[in-house]
């Protein structure tokens, strides 16, 4: 090859990395922005509303959040897959998963809507319920953001999101400022919604397209559902893991302490599980690095894809040990620093969630071994398995402990999911191997290249 072809050769390389980087880039500073808006809002938001009515605003919220896979229909991945792969389906592709996302939020609303009124829950609670609900009718409009992650344009997305979660926490905070009720508080999540899918629209079209042009088909309905329907029902158990805590405290509690401190004690446990969630994304963000690497070693030597599993292992029990031994101890003078003295139990109860930190570290690396070794009904199992658990424990420990018991019964859950499950699958039992053995030498961590 000559030298001129050489660097062209290299010239390309080079500029189809920076896109790639610079696309990873602009989600990075995404994530950031949302998150550092997310809680500097929360602040204000929590200390103005105070235990009892965040708790209430975060159960109708936490009830809708259970099936909000109804909404996503697992299309997200697929459809992103498939732009790539098809780009001149687009508006056949696009159109088709509009309609499927927005039957699935006409399915969700008639279900919470029956659920709402069937607990019999008050009326400012199915205001709530129903204004939460309403907004997942915009959420279909949000499959531009897919359409811009298939053509790389991770900025354009970047952009539109972060002015979404800039206008909605001005929009919040001006609540604030207007001593709004409570419903109002339930009505920001139609107003966060209507302003990111307008935004989506505008920039597609300024890309050249129009949402006017996308069409429905049957035959692209059946295909895509065909391959979607695990991802809703695994998107489903693990929503209900993460939502169903905060629904069952306020139901089970209601019967025995009464509605005011079930809803405070509500309001207590979603604050410190919105603040160890939001430590979620760095696992996230480091397996999503390492993943090329892992699957390259997958194809080309078994020994070594071995060794880079377990590698990550080591590398998600070292960042579990550096975030929660501080957290432990210094999580509820954090709390009362920020949201006031109101809230020293969620500070409290933030300590015992520092050690769901192991769990959801341990299993967004496990994430990769599923991904490589195609083990997705496996997958479906373990989230099924988990959800169920969860439920069940939490209608044993939460009478007794409260949102204590719903913390324990989490973790049990995990620990089930994540690691028990594997020695009762074949296939699964190397993978519970490596990441005992990479708990066990989490010091031996080395780059593996």
């Amino acid at each position: 090859m000559s030298q001129s072809k050489v660097q062209t050769w290299l010239k390309g390389r080079s500029g189809g990395f920076r896109k790639y980087l610079k696309n990873t880039s602009w989600l990075f500073l995404d994530r950031v922005v949302r998150l550092g808006a997310v809680l500097v809002t929360g602040i204000f938001v929590t200390r103005y509303l105070g235990p009892e009515l965040f708790g209430e605003l975060n159960y109708a919220s936490a009830l809708v959040g259970i099936f909000f896979a109804l909404t996503s229909m697992g299309l997200d991945d697929i459809l992103i897959r498939d732009l790539v792969r098809r780009p001149d389906r687009r508006d056949q592709l696009m159109g088709t998963a509009f309609s499927i996302k927005l039957g699935g939020a006409v399915v969700l609303f008639i279900t919470v809507t029956i659920l709402a009124f069937a607990k019999g829950l008050d009326s400012t609670k199915i205001t709530m319920v129903l204004l939460v609900a309403s907004a997942e009718f915009l959420k279909p409009f949000a499959i531009v953001e897919q359409y811009f992650y298939s053509q790389v344009k991770g900025r354009t997305a970047a952009k539109v999101n972060m002015v979404t979660v800039v206008l909605a926490s001005l929009f919040r905070l001006g609540l604030i400022v207007v001593h709004a009720p409570l419903v109002w508080f339930a009505s920001a999540y139609v107003v966060e919604m209507a302003i990111g899918s307008f935004g989506y629209l505008i920039v597609y079209r300024r890309q050249g397209a129009t949402w006017k042009a996308w069409r429905y088909s049957k035959h692209t309905a059946r295909y895509l559902l065909k391959q979607s329907w695990p991802l809703v029902i695994f998107g489903l158990a693990l929503y209900v893991q993460a939502k169903v805590d905060q629904v069952m405290i306020g139901d089970i509690l209601r019967k025995t302490i009464g509605g005011a401190a079930s809803d405070a004690e509500v309001g207590q446990y979603s604050l410190a599980l919105k603040m160890i969630e939001s430590l979620g994304f760095v696992p996230g963000i480091v397996v999503a690095s390492l993943a090329p690497a892992i699957t390259r070693a997958r194809k080309d030597d078994r020994k070594l894809y071995e060794e880079r599993l377990v590698n990550q292992y080591r590398l998600m029990f070292i960042l579990f040990l550096v975030v929660s031994v501080p957290l432990y101890f210094l999580a509820e003078p954090i709390m009362v620093f920020l949201y006031g003295e109101e809230f020293r139990k969620a500070g409290y109860l933030l300590s015992l969630f520092a050690i769901r930190l192991f769990f959801t570290n341990m299993g967004v690396a496990k994430s990769s071994f599923i991904t490589n070794e195609s083990m997705f009904k496996y997958a479906l199992v373990t989230a099924v398995v988990g959800a169920v658990l969860n439920v069940s424990m939490n209608y044993l420990l939460i009478p007794t402990y409260q949102s204590i018991g719903a913390i324990w019964a989490m973790i049990g859950s995990f620990f089930v999911s994540i690691f028990l499950v594997d020695i009762f699958f074949k296939d699964a039992r190397p993978n519970f191997r490596w990441m005992m053995y990479g708990i066990g030498t989490f010091w031996k961590i080395r780059n593996v290249s």
